[in-house]
């Protein structure tokens, strides 16, 4: 007992530190965001501020010199990011939650990359659109990955394979950790929304990967994977999708908080065309409550169910299916309220919010690729709590 309240104290000292700093470090990523929007990636010296903070290891474990803070202090941390810049918290959410899926890998691997760089992170290929050839000692790796987001600064990538089982049967699905010096980045970025989180496509071409670099696919999302019984802290042993996609979730609510700011700022000193105050039409102070309130309840459904997943795992070790499904309809819905409060405003704001490089712009596309992201989307996560209320099986690969 004393041991945990021990490590509960030093995680909750160590979100202390990084709340501070991300505060101040969200700032100057804000004055920076065009800039990042421009250039579809972000900032070296983002990437340089954050890692120097501390920031980029908040869930990477404590053995290995991270800060492993409680995962909803984790969430702060992307919102405060998110409401400067939705591009640096979501290429922050992924690089930060990539750490606790290498946890997830045997030891042998972990080491094989914080021993050698203990900033090492990696960045996202987790769907299985490569394929995998069993050989001695591991799989031979090849094919094309989309949306890696944060690929320039990461040193790893969480690629996901599909392995060929034989005639007759349907492929079996797996993890890979495969370093950069192995991988070709495509410069294929150029999008609407999140231009500056650099997701571009990677190339394997025959890349051999070390058994103990690989885990199969269901065990990390199971939450049950050899790595992470190591474990004491929840999330490494939880179903990976009733939290991870939070994060991703928690940009979406950190834009819509930071766009209630943007558009309250911009009626302040607003005049319509009788000479009075924008801030004085009852319509526009409702708008602003309303975005608010939505906002605000996206934050504390992220929060709420991540907590109660987190403290179902410590009491039983895992989540039932019902915990599971809840917390994918949640991330989907928290999403759906944000892009509400977002559009309402935006389309509040007038002509003015058309222009390149208005703030508010920015945002409104920011907003909308975040709610592109398939693991948020409603229809699915919706579909799949209902399945299970009705005692159906869910057809969900993400529960």
């Amino acid at each position: 007992m004393n041991q945990t309240i021990s490590i509960s104290s030093l995680a909750q000292s160590r979100a202390a530190e990084l709340k501070a700093s991300m505060k101040a470090i969200a700032k100057r990523v804000g004055d920076r965001s065009a800039q990042t929007d421009q250039e579809r990636v972000i900032s070296p010296d983002t990437i340089a501020e954050l890692e120097k903070a501390g920031l980029l290891r908040a869930l990477q474990p404590a053995r290995w010199g991270g800060a492993e803070i409680v995962n909803t202090d984790w969430l702060d941390l992307i919102v405060e990011l998110a409401r400067e810049c939705g591009s640096s918290a979501w290429v922050y959410s992924v690089l930060t939650a990539h750490a606790t899926a290498i946890a997830c890998f045997p030891r042998e691997a972990q080491a094989e990359i914080w021993n050698e760089n203990p900033l090492a992170v990696a960045s996202s290929a987790v769907a299985p659109t490569a394929t995998a050839r069993t050989v001695e000692g591991g799989y031979i790796v090849s094919g094309k990955w989309s949306f890696s987001s944060g690929c320039d600064y990461a040193q790893w990538a969480l690629a996901g394979a599909r392995v060929n089982n034989g005639e007759g049967k349907p492929p079996g699905m797996i993890f890979t950790l495969i370093s950069f010096k192995e991988l070709r980045i495509e410069d294929d970025w150029r999008v609407l929304g999140l231009r500056g989180t650099g997701s571009k496509s990677l190339h394997a071409a025959d890349v051999f990967v070390p058994e103990h670099r690989t885990l199969p696919f269901k065990q990390i999302m199971d939450g049950n994977a050899v790595g992470a019984l190591d474990y004491e802290t929840p999330y490494y042993r939880s179903p990976r999708h009733a939290w991870a996609p939070s994060g991703l979730a928690a940009v979406g609510a950190g834009i819509a908080l930071g766009f209630v700011d943007k558009f309250a700022e911009y009626v302040r000193e607003r005049k319509i065309l009788t000479g009075a105050s924008m801030a004085d039409l009852d319509t526009i102070q409702l708008k602003i409550s309303e975005s608010a309130a939505e906002a605000e309840a996206a934050l504390r459904a992220l929060k709420g169910n991540t907590a109660e997943a987190m403290a179902e795992v410590a009491a039983t070790g895992t989540l039932t299916l019902e915990t599971r499904a809840r917390c994918r309809r949640d991330q989907a819905f928290a999403t759906r309220l944000s892009t509400s409060a977002v559009d309402r405003l935006y389309t509040a704001a007038g002509a003015y919010a058309l222009y390149e490089g208005n703030s508010m712009q920015q945002a409104f596309r920011d907003m909308h690729a975040v709610a592109g992201q398939i693991v948020l989307n409603f229809d699915a996560a919706g579909k799949s709590f209902s399945r299970v209320m009705l005692g159906r099986q869910p057809d969900d690969l993400l529960l």
